[in-house]
């Protein structure tokens, strides 16, 4: 038994029978060539301090990621709570985080919500809810709920609802995009969650890293304390063999960091003219193939500017001419809403909150939060929210973008190819890019924090509801 330690365990459930689609191992089948547990596996590791797979059966198979694999204590296979309590009686970690193999739409984002609901409200369990109905196998909870989970099991009773209730259990809501709930249950749903991608989405690797590296330092007492330092890597990223640009990035999302990248300055126009997007760490690459299979970029390449952005971030050829055709739609915002969006950023900053030294931006919708991302810098951060927008055909129309750096011109640029109509930071602004801002009509607010903003432009778009 491991000492008890004040970290987190990731459990993915693999355990069950699947019935319904004639006994075949869920966690095993293919979904966009790859085994959908596998999925699950990225999307949690970078929350987690240990991860382990719970499964039954083809035990050899789920080896293969290179995971403790653990089973139920009997081979009745009587549900996720069993798998649970295998789980907390495996490791002594306080905290759980569990999600099933097979609901390959999850993201690394979504799982943060459950911790940081989890903590916020000092519960013992955070359970899923996306507006109608609870998804009770998505929990955060507390390992010190074994002997509770234990007795309720040698009951009789498995339906985790029931235990649920039991607990003090809150809610993380995610009204805003129930439909990543979906979990393949039959081979029919299987074929049409295949069919239902788009069909212009680029072959990508999932090549996210870990963002924190462990270290030991001596701390003014002359004490050893374990600290985390965020991880740094270089990614060079060449398009038909072409080198564009060395980037510096924590690495977490480095397939949307690359597309969104190449959008923002005007490399590559279409998603649909990007056939692969593949990452290797072990080269520090990533390889970006075109459907033409031969690209010139020397013009854009041949026209740089050095910006002022963390990390020396790179505007190339003629974006602030392009820049004059733009201008974003207005949006209407109540003071109150930009209080209650502060609000929810505060839990969000993950990694900032444990290692320090890094940007956050989010996609914003309301008092909502469509994506979030921190990197080491702000512009690569931006980038990689430019690229799942685009990746998902999702309109910066409505929404509000934060960011936790400074509003320069780079940033407004980025933010107006975006189409988003109003950009928020922490941070304060350049001259230049309250310029852009006011060229293309973003509503600028910098200085935002707690209960504190100020409206640089576009004042008249914000309610001050709260005076």
């Amino acid at each position: 038994m491991m000492e008890k330690q004040t970290k987190v365990l990731g459990v993915v459930l693999a355990g069950g029978l699947a019935r319904r689609m004639g006994g075949q191992d869920k966690g095993l089948l293919l979904y966009r060539q790859r085994p959908m547990i596998s999925y699950a596996l990225d999307a949690i590791r970078p929350l987690v301090d240990r991860l382990i797979i719970n499964a039954n059966r083809n035990q050899e198979q789920y080896r293969q990621w290179g995971l403790p694999v653990v089973a139920d204590q009997d081979d009745s296979f009587a549900g996720p709570l069993a798998g649970i309590l295998t789980a907390m009686r495996f490791a002594a970690h306080e905290t759980l985080l569990v999600m099933p193999c097979d609901s390959p739409l999850i993201s690394t984002r979504h799982l943060r919500r459950l911790l940081t609901t989890l903590e916020a409200n000092q519960a013992d369990i955070c359970v899923a809810f996306d507006g109608q109905r609870l998804h009770p196998v998505f929990l955060a909870l507390r390992s010190g709920l074994e002997d509770s989970l234990a007795k309720f099991l040698a009951s009789g009773q498995r339906k985790i609802d029931v235990w649920l209730a039991q607990q003090h259990t809150v809610r993380a809501d995610f009204q805003d995009e129930p439909e990543i709930f979906m979990n393949i249950n039959t081979m029919d749903e299987l074929s049409d969650l295949q069919v239902g991608q788009n069909p212009n989405r680029p072959e990508m690797t999932d090549a996210g890293l870990s963002f924190a590296e462990k270290t030991t330092a001596v701390d003014e007492k002359g004490q050893l304390r374990d600290i985390e330092l965020v991880g740094e890597r270089a990614l060079t990223i060449y398009v038909d063999r072409q080198e564009i640009v060395t980037l510096m990035t924590i690495g977490t999302h480095p397939e949307l960091l690359t597309l969104g990248y190449l959008k923002n300055q005007g490399f590559i126009e279409s998603l649909a003219d990007i056939r692969v997007v593949q990452v290797d760490w072990a080269t520090e690459a990533v390889a970006v193939v075109t459907r033409r299979g031969k690209t010139d970029f020397s013009q854009q390449l041949a026209r740089r500017t050095v910006t002022t952005g963390c990390g020396q971030g790179t505007v190339f050829g003629r974006l602030i001419d392009k820049l004059r055709n733009i201008k974003v739609a207005k949006l209407q915002v109540k003071q109150s809403l930009l209080y209650a969006l502060l609000d929810t950023i505060r839990e969000h900053n993950a990694i900032y909150k444990k290692v320090g030294a890094v940007h956050g931006c989010a996609l914003c919708n309301g008092s909502s939060i469509d994506f979030f991302v921190e990197d080491v810098g702000r512009h690569n951060a931006v980038d990689a929210i430019a690229g799942h927008m685009w990746l998902n055909g999702i309109s910066g129309d409505g929404r509000i973008f934060y960011t936790t750096g400074r509003l320069t011109s780079e940033m407004v640029i980025k933010v107006t190819q975006m189409g988003v109509p109003v950009l928020l930071s922490r941070s304060g602004a350049t001259q230049m890019g309250l310029e852009m801002a006011r060229r293309a009509g973003v509503t600028l607010i910098s200085r935002a924090k707690g209960r504190h903003f100020l409206i640089l432009h576009g004042a008249e778009n914000i309610d001050l509801d709260c005076l």
